[in-house]
């Protein structure tokens, strides 16, 4: 049974009343993409910068967004390095709601058995995933010294990459912080054959049960994770079925009219999301009724550039690579630039970094390639 099978509505008469969502093509998915590892890589070099807010991504504390708004009202020559360190995490958002729409797009009418599929992932995921942890550990053997690497840093790294040190509290940012995606989009990759599957009997109530299930859990269980076992529920993909299953009810509708009055409502409620525990659950799903239609509105414009366009969909290529190397590319750079803050020194050093990383993924994307190049010749 084809579930996505949907025919092209005519909404002329629509779309005065709301924003027009039309399906992402491969090219502004790219652009998204770029935009969205732009904003992670932003945040996480400016977070580590002296008098950084915080961010309510992992937990919500009241008084961040107090911090925040103080720091702009008395440095607002230093907004750049105050709104990415806040807000630039919502890239991370992006990425999942773009992981469950492109893979429903492309699987959703014809599912692939369990097996089969979580095969195809492993083989698209872990070369990146294997030569950058190789290119870490040369990294930090020049910059650290070859010995200082013990059998903890080792273990820590392996518990990373196969996605179990989402489990093991003292393990989760190390020795790469931004690595505890691998666990999350790895269980992802695990539950989506059988949501699709419970698409095809049960249609998009699966999802809204879903939508309404992950708030449940994050509001009930995530409590009792973090009281009980000090895990973490967004350190799971329990912390995130909201966003991938929007990700998948865009996927099944080639067409659809989102009323304005629902995008208002939900920047009030991210708004609102920033001050309380109850509205902040359910703000980091609904902000995407807003943020989706602006970045693709700021890809569109930025795209008119040939030269913008070329670089974005450069960075788009490069957006696994890129998220994969950043974590740990942050040292020395971000060290120095604690030790001699000034707001002009947050906002140079990270362009600085940005281009390192840049440089890094290609570098390591030319590697790969040419290793499963070899490989391939050798199975011929």
């Amino acid at each position: 049974m084809k579930f996505m099978a949907r025919g092209r509505s005519t909404i002329k008469g629509q779309a005065g009343s709301g924003y027009v969502w039309r399906q992402i093509v491969m090219d502004e998915g790219l652009l998204l993409r770029a935009v969205a590892i732009c904003m992670i890589m932003a945040h996480n070099y400016m977070h580590w910068m002296p008098g950084s807010p915080g961010e309510n991504e992992f937990g919500f504390q009241a008084n961040r967004v107090g911090l925040l708004l103080d720091g702009l009202w008395q440095a607002p020559w230093d907004a750049a390095r105050l709104l990415a360190s806040y807000f630039g995490h919502y890239g991370v958002q992006i990425f999942f709601f773009l992981s469950g729409y492109g893979l429903t797009k492309k699987y959703g009418a014809k599912i692939p058995g369990w097996w089969r599929f979580q095969m195809k992932r492993w083989q698209a995921l872990y070369p990146a995933v294997i030569i950058s942890a190789l290119g870490y550990l040369v990294y930090e053997g020049f910059r650290v010294g070859w010995g200082e690497l013990g059998y903890g840093d080792y273990l820590n790294l392996l518990r990373q990459m196969v996605g179990v040190s989402n489990f093991i509290p003292e393990n989760v940012y190390r020795p790469i912080g931004p690595w505890w995606f691998i666990g999350v989009i790895l269980q992802f990759y695990m539950i989506l054959p059988f949501i699709w599957r419970s698409l095809q009997k049960y249609g998009d109530k699966a999802l809204y049960v879903m939508l309404v299930g992950g708030w449940v859990l994050q509001s009930v269980l995530g409590h009792v994770m973090y009281s009980q076992y000090d895990l973490n529920i967004n350190h799971t993909i329990l912390g995130h079925l909201g966003i991938c299953a929007m990700g998948i009810w865009f996927a099944r509708r080639d067409e659809v009219v989102v009323p304005w009055w629902m995008i208002v409502a939900s920047v009030l409620l991210f708004v609102g999301g920033n001050f309380s525990y109850i509205l902040w659950i359910p703000s980091s799903v609904v902000l995407l009724l807003f943020l989706l239609p602006l970045l693709r509105w700021l890809c569109t414009c930025l795209g008119k550039s040939r030269y913008c366009r070329a670089v974005l969909l450069l960075l788009g290529q490069l957006s696994m690579y890129l998220f994969l190397c950043n974590g740990y590319l942050r040292r020395p750079l971000g060290e120095w630039a604690k030790q001699d803050y000034h707001w002009w020194t947050s906002i140079w050093s990270c362009v600085v970094f940005i281009m390192i990383v840049i440089l890094w993924a290609l570098m390591i994307r030319a590697m790969e390639r040419t290793i499963l190049l070899v490989v391939r010749r050798r199975q011929l």
